[in-house]
């Protein structure tokens, strides 16, 4: 055992810390020191004591002998008040070895409460920071549906009034996109919560999961009514089309009856590689959405609606007839509408005005040029209220009935071409009519 060791029994060892900005020091006072030090101290005082005395021997030897003996008392008075002061000396230095011993025990055991102090901040906000990132990611994430949903809603507004005017498909619609509209009002609304609620995001975690799941679970049922309807109203459509005798396979070549596909190879197991299942469905309902519009589009561009809106009589039909003028049989490529002069006339469906004016044999002559090949020509006019190149609408006035060319009276002779050669317009009024 060495010195350290022996002394160890008598006085411990003690260590000082001293922390400076982000750095701690510290000293290390063995026991050999710490007797260094207060042996140090007693013989700066003893020193002190002893040249005092001789300070004092030396200034009182020219004396007499008659004042020796006073000399001498007063010597030993300064002598014995010297020892008192050394005694107080080495009482004080003990005192201050026992408090500097004290301040170092104090000094060690603060240091030690400041060192589990920042391990446990630094363990409280790694747990704060990781809480955070969470209720961070699903706040995207709610935000993310929220936005898929806005864009869907746009996509069906229009559409809705629409379709509530034509069946109960559409009204139904209609009460779905209110069921949508509260439903976003209640994502916002949770959303809004979890921000508000982020302090106390650890007890509050459980009930916005709940919440979110019957969110996710009410636009589920949403968009599955939405679906029913935008899938109906194809159907419909289409059903024009079909009775029209209209290609929609060449019409819509990225609509019904597309077999595409593809993707990542990515496991069963592996979600995350899929993103959230609800926004691949509402992607899905708004690409059939825009179907839906593009064939509505297309609805307005054929030659669907009728030409003549007031009372009328069909004196001719499409195909073979004997002809009113000359008896003969001839070919009749278009519908005739008989009734009184002025009356209003209409276009039959959107397009750019090709023709409008002077005709031979057709009088005063308007033709139209419509998308997918068709074109309508309306014949015999008393006036004519459009020019070459004006863009109209289905149910856009044209003009007015008359008896103009070969005419055995006011009349209006409806023709429609698909892709230049003439068709029955009564199939196309038909197919409206029986579906629409």
């Amino acid at each position: 055992m060495g010195l350290n060791g022996i002394l160890g029994r008598i006085v411990s060892e003690r260590r000082v810390y001293v922390a400076t900005g982000d750095q701690t020091a510290h000293a290390r006072l063995t026991p050999t020191r710490q007797i260094g030090l207060g042996l140090l101290c007693t013989a700066l005082v003893g020193w002190t004591a002893f040249a005092t005395i001789l300070v004092a021997t030396d200034a009182m030897a020219p004396r007499t002998a008659d004042s020796a003996i006073l000399v001498q008392g007063v010597q030993q008075n300064r002598i014995d008040n010297l020892l008192e002061e050394r005694a107080n000396y080495a009482a004080q230095a003990e005192a201050a070895r026992v408090r500097y011993e004290r301040a170092a025990q104090i000094m060690s055991a603060q240091q030690a409460q400041i060192v589990g102090l920042q391990t446990d901040i630094a363990e409280a906000t790694r747990v704060t920071m990781e809480q955070r990132d969470t209720l961070d990611r699903r706040q995207m994430a709610l935000v993310a549906r929220e936005d898929a949903l806005k864009v869907a809603l746009g996509q069906v507004e229009t559409l809705a009034e629409d379709l509530t005017l034509r069946s109960d498909q559409a009204e139904d619609l209609g009460r779905t996109v209110n069921v949508l509209l509260d439903g976003l009002s209640r994502t916002a609304q949770d959303r809004n919560g979890m921000a508000a609620e982020l302090a106390g995001f650890a007890s509050e975690r459980a009930a916005l999961e709940a919440r979110a799941t019957l969110a996710e679970q009410r636009q589920e049922r949403v968009v599955d009514r939405l679906e029913r309807a935008v899938e109906g109203s194809i159907a419909e459509l289409e059903l024009v089309f079909t009775a029209a005798g209209a290609n929609i396979q060449a019409m819509f070549p990225t609509g019904a009856g597309y077999t595409g596909q593809g993707g990542p190879d990515v496991l069963i197991h592996d979600h995350d590689a899929y993103g959230d299942p609800s926004l691949d469905r509402v992607g899905l309902l708004l690409n059939r959405i825009a179907d839906l519009n593009a064939r509505r589009n297309a609805l307005g561009q054929m030659p669907f609606a009728g030409p003549v809106h007031a009372a009328y009589r069909q004196t001719s039909s499409f195909g073979t007839r004997r002809d009113p003028i000359n008896g003969r049989t001839r070919n009749h490529n278009g519908l005739d509408f008989a009734a009184p002069v002025g009356t209003p006339l209409y276009a039959t469906g959107a397009g750019e005005v090709v023709t409008a004016g002077r005709s031979g044999a057709f009088g005063n002559l308007v033709r139209i040029r419509h998308a997918f090949g068709y074109e309508t020509l309306y014949a015999h006019m008393s006036r004519i209220r459009v020019a070459v190149g004006d863009r109209v609408e289905a149910g856009d006035r044209i003009g007015d009935m008359g008896s103009t060319g070969r005419s055995t009276g006011s009349h209006l002779h409806y023709e429609v071409h698909r892709d230049g050669r003439p068709v029955d317009p009564m199939t196309y009024l038909k197919a409206a009519e029986d579906v629409l």
